[in-house]
């Protein structure tokens, strides 16, 4: 007789506190992703978890003979439909294409296992090794969508997760290739040693993937918060801060002229006038309307940030002198054409300077700001509504 005593397991009653844990962990999941951004994401998670652990009871029902086929059905359906809700939760939280063949084939699998080798033809080995079949299908269809994280502040998790997903695909695998007979068992060990080693496996595996879908939803609440910092909540912009991050972050591979381009600095004119004659509410509107201009105008690499008050910057990688001055040139002259409601009904019309300047090998972020903003300043005294580059006043200074 097979020595069972070497590990004393009652599985079914494991698969009980699996299926209670896993209903638990659901609704945690529900109330952190209930106010996020990609609530979506939670919300499948905890379907699938609370569909896993339903599994789970019908499965400790099954082994005490109560039911019987209509737990066994159950079992298989939900355990299937779990899994594709886990699938669609990952790929809503990624913003990835949903597969929906691949949840359907996640599903659809088990179905077959029932209607071939519970109905038709009933062998319980071939229904169980139908069955797990499908979950090696889920498992290497989630570390496949782990390959792209939405954000880079999260790829450390993703990177973890797929080792983990791939480590229990080959627990899995190794278990119920010995209830195929494929790997021998031990004279000593029966095929329930292996299937309870199985059972902590998916136990560790099931608790590891709930917290990992706990974590990532908190990692992404930290990274838009941080975001959020980076943002001027008026305009929607980047602010002084968020401008100087995302140009630490840029391809520091190349030298400053290179990668920071040119930059325009601009600078509402009369604003203290705006908001004296029409108060602080017009002042805002006119902010926003030049954020408004600054976004259509800009490039998909350009930086666009309201520096403080009512001056704006836009960086512009790659671009020369020639370039950036035509564009601040745009930019005034679509400021120029713009009006902005009075609260007494009034339209108001206002106009920028701009100062440009082109940066160069030995030329900083702040050395090319300060010129450009001296540059800004120029074009006030010069009488505004004007734009001037950084260049021309050095060449003036030289004559």
């Amino acid at each position: 007789m097979p020595d069972s005593s070497l590990f004393p397991l009652d599985i079914p009653t494991l698969a009980f506190s699996r299926g209670l844990m896993q209903i638990m962990l659901a609704g945690l999941l529900v109330y952190v992703g209930r106010r996020h951004e990609q609530g979506a994401g939670a919300r499948l998670w905890a379907a699938g978890f609370l569909l896993n652990g339903i599994s789970l009871f019908l499965f400790s029902i099954t082994a005490h003979g109560i039911w019987d086929t209509v737990c066994v059905v159950g079992n298989h359906l939900a355990l299937g439909a779990g899994s594709a809700c886990l699938l669609l939760g990952f790929w809503a939280f990624g913003r990835q294409r949903a597969q929906p063949w691949l949840a359907a084939l996640v599903v659809v699998i088990p179905l077959v296992a029932l209607l071939a080798f519970e109905g038709a033809w009933p062998n319980a080995r071939l229904r169980v090794l139908t069955t797990a079949f499908g979950q090696l299908v889920f498992l290497l269809a989630l570390q496949a969508s782990l390959r792209r994280p939405p954000r880079h502040e999260i790829e450390h998790i993703y990177r973890r997760l797929r080792v983990l997903a791939l480590v229990y695909a080959a627990v899995l695998v190794w278990a119920y290739a010995v209830v195929a007979n494929v790997l021998p068992t031990s004279s000593r060990l029966d095929i329930g040693y292996h299937l309870a080693i199985f059972s902590v496996a998916s136990l560790l595996f099931m608790l590891s993937l709930a917290v990992t879908c706990l974590a990532l939803q908190f990692a992404l609440l930290a990274a838009r918060n941080e975001d959020l910092a980076m943002v001027d909540w008026l305009t929607g912009l980047l602010n002084r801060r968020g401008f100087f991050r995302a140009i630490a972050h840029g391809d520091t591979g190349r030298a400053d002229a290179e990668r920071i381009g040119s930059v325009v600095v601009l600078d509402i004119d009369h604003f203290k006038r705006i908001n004296d004659q029409h108060g602080h509410a017009a002042g805002d509107r006119v902010l926003q309307a030049v954020a408004d201009r600054l976004r259509e105008l800009a490039s998909p690499s350009d930086l666009v940030a309201r520096m403080g008050g009512e001056e704006f910057c836009v960086a512009m990688p790659g671009a020369r002198r020639e370039h950036a001055f035509a564009r601040a040139e745009a930019i005034l002259a679509h400021c120029r054409n713009t009006t902005v409601p009075a609260a007494d009904g009034r339209a108001i019309r206002f106009t920028v300077s701009a100062g440009v300047c082109e940066a160069s090998p030995t030329l900083s972020i702040d050395d090319a700001l300060a010129q450009a903003d001296a540059a800004m300043y120029a074009a006030k005294r010069e009488g505004r509504d004007r734009a001037m580059a950084a260049h021309d006043l050095e060449h003036d200074a030289r004559a």
